[in-house]
């Protein structure tokens, strides 16, 4: 049976209307999802998001991707990576801004609040043959709930990690971070101290600037993981 010419013509406008619109789709994703790495960083590793490799920003670029792919709008997107990882993913002000206030009203006034005396220290210039290093971060709980850390972990196999609630310090956690059952509870205005140690005479440790990370993971609504640093001038 022929197939008329008006029928063809419908058919091959068809096919051309969904080959081009296939395009200009994934032109317009492309579009979005650069904007949308553009105004995000690393929780971790604090460095520009798009050229971060770190499991935690894979982990990130694997969450976006699938919600970019669902068609969801580039604010709720902004919303849902600051819920689910951390208000600090966010670079824009007035983006992070509008969002703060909108977990703050979600998690009302009753709700856990990390806060960190300082998040970073620099050794200085120090040899290889100094071994290990270790720095003291405190912490404490400025809600009105129970907070809970949930884990805390390091970016590299030289470091460890550990945290001292009262007289109660647990062990030394490294890349692999605190076993899934472990938890520590700060109730509300309590405190707590985090050590981040480096062994510097570690293979891991070479010549040159140095910079360890450390990210603690908890319930609290707006910062459900936080991170500190330390840094070295290291030498032989």
């Amino acid at each position: 049976m022929r197939i008329s010419y008006k029928v063809q013509s419908v058919i091959l406008l068809f096919v051309y209307l969904i080959f081009f619109s296939g395009i200009t789709f994934a032109q317009n994703t492309d579009a979005l999802k650069s904007e949308v790495y553009s105004k995000l960083k690393c929780c971790v590793c604090k460095v520009a998001f798009s050229e971060c490799t770190c499991p935690e920003a894979s982990q990130m670029k694997a969450y976006i991707d699938a919600l970019l792919e669902s068609g969801a709008a580039k604010e709720d997107i902004f919303y849902k990576v600051a819920k689910k990882f951390s208000l600090n993913t966010i670079l824009e002000g007035q983006i992070k801004k509008d969002i703060e206030k909108k977990l703050i009203k979600e998690a009302g006034e009753k709700r856990p609040q990390i806060i960190l005396d300082s998040t970073s220290f620099h050794f200085g210039t120090m040899s290889k043959k100094k071994g290990r290093v270790s720095k003291v971060f405190k912490l404490s709980n400025k809600g009105n709930l129970p907070l809970l850390i949930k884990q805390i972990k390091t970016s590299c196999p030289c470091a460890t990690i550990s945290l001292k609630v009262g007289k109660a310090k647990s062990p030394y956690f490294g890349i692999e971070g605190s076993p899934k059952d472990w938890q520590v509870e700060i109730k509300p205005q309590g405190i707590g101290e985090i050590e981040l140690m480096v062994d510097l005479a570690s293979s891991h440790v070479k010549p040159g600037k140095l910079i360890r990370d450390a990210a603690i993971t908890s319930n609290d609504p707006l910062y459900p993981e936080t991170t500190v640093r330390v840094e070295a001038e290291v030498n032989d």
